[in-house]
This record gives structure tokens, sequence and C-alpha cells, in this order.
């Protein structure tokens, strides 16, 4: 009754914030932190087991991996929902170009995942993590130059980069906090990072849509401009994202004997 209304309300009011909807934006807003709050302290007391436990961010790795997934999370579903807009609106392309243009993430996504399979027993999952989150922002700083024209294989190479580093991320997260967490706990766990990887979507989604919508107030007919602010803050992201991830425990855990 708390949780998930909460996070309902949260993203309607971001909603409302894009939309210029003052009295409902700040209602939304307000109702969701205060449903969330409500949530938190509820698990910190209750002695049944509540959905998300609020204890397990206080036991690292946990509240650094999960640090790096609402964050990442935001990135890419924010990215996901920033660029097909910006290829109809900004270059005027159909959504069946807009689609092509988008497979190179999917393709750099593929080879990312083939990657991981063949090294994540062999190489530190830090390791993976830190530098998948530095595929992410290379392939991110292209798009913060939309604005003075960025070429089409340019953008291609960019999405390769991300696709690749965005599944460089996910499976070690995972490793490195269900090789470090009580057998008991991991239900809980996997719960926890699921839900709030895609709660760090819906809402750095909304907030992104915030952001794109006064910067096309402000810069007017200069479209892609506006796009190219926007992706900035997720850029931000993406730092702040690495900044959680250098939080990880360098090497694997020790496998019992």
């Amino acid at each position: 009754m708390l949780l998930s209304p909460g996070l309902a309300v949260l993203v309607y009011g971001l909603t409302e914030v894009a939309h210029g909807r003052t009295l409902p934006a700040a209602a939304g807003v307000t109702a969701g932190v205060v449903m969330l709050a409500g949530f938190t302290v509820h698990g910190l007391r209750t002695r049944a087991t509540p959905l998300v436990d609020p204890r397990l961010f206080a036991r690292p790795p946990f509240g650094a991996a999960a640090l790096a997934l609402v964050v990442l999370g935001a990135s890419v579903f924010g990215t996901t929902f920033l660029l097909p807009l910006y290829f109809q609106t900004g270059r005027g392309l159909t959504a069946w170009q807009a689609g092509l243009l988008l497979a190179p993430q999917g393709l750099g996504a593929a080879a990312g995942s083939v990657l991981v399979n063949r090294t994540i027993d062999k190489v530190a999952p830090r390791t993976l993590v830190v530098s998948g989150i530095v595929l992410i922002v290379a392939g991110t700083v292209p798009f913060t130059q939309l604005g003075h024209g960025v070429p089409d294989a340019v953008i291609a190479v960019s999405l390769v980069l991300r696709g690749l580093g965005m599944a460089m991320v996910g499976a070690p997260v995972m490793n490195i906090v269900y090789s470090r967490i009580e057998p008991e706990q991991l239900p809980r766990a996997a719960g926890a990072l699921n839900l709030l990887n895609t709660v760090g979507g819906s809402v750095g989604t909304a907030a992104l849509a915030v952001v794109l919508e006064g910067r096309l107030s402000a810069r007017g007919p200069e479209v892609s401009s506006a796009f190219a602010d926007t992706f900035w803050w997720v850029l931000g992201f993406c730092l702040f994202a690495a900044a959680g991830a250098t939080r990880l425990p360098r090497t694997r855990a020790a496998k019992p004997g």
C-alpha cells in the first residue's frame, strides 16, 4: 500500500512537471516521497518480511551495487526514451528509420553478453562494471554535441559502445552481490535489485522528460541543441554511477573450501 503506489505517484508528479501543471506536480512528488519514506520506516520497524528490506542497503556491497543499478537504469532507459524522439523530431526520420538507427545498441549488447560470459570467472567483477560504465560514458559524450550535427556513423558507434557497456554492468553487479550475501537473503536481494533497476529507469525517464521540456522551451526552434542539453544530464547519471561502482569490492568473494 506504500511502495508501489508511492512510486507510481512520484512518476506521475514528475510527468506533470513536464506538462507545466504546478499543483498536480507538487502534490504528486510530495505524496510519492512521503509514501516512500513511510515504506522505509515500516520496513525498518516491522517484524514481518518487508517487500524490500531497507537494512540491505547498509550492507556492503549491496548499497553501492544498488546505486549503480538505479543510476544506470535512469541512463539506459532515459536514452531509450530520448533518442527515438530526437531522430523523429530533430532529424525528421520515420519510426522505421529511427528503429534501424538504434539497432547498433542491440548488437553491442549482444557482443557484451558474450564477452561477460567468457571473462566473468577470470576478471574481477568490479573491473567489468567500471569498464562497462566507462564505455557507456564514452558512448554518451557524442550525444551532448547533437546541436553541432553528429554524423550517423558516430551515432552508430556510440550506440555500440553503450550496448557493450550496458551488458558489462548487470551480470557482474549481480555476481558481486550474490557472492557476498547469505543464501537466505538472496531472494530479497535479487528482488530489490531488479526493482531498483526498473525504478531507476522509470524515475530517470520522467526526470529527463522534465529536463527536455524545459530545454525545448528555452531553445525554441533549436531542437537538436535542446536534446544535447538533456544528454548532459544522462552523462551526469553515468558519472554518478561510476562513483558508486568504485565502492564495489576489488576482488571476487573467496569460494568456500
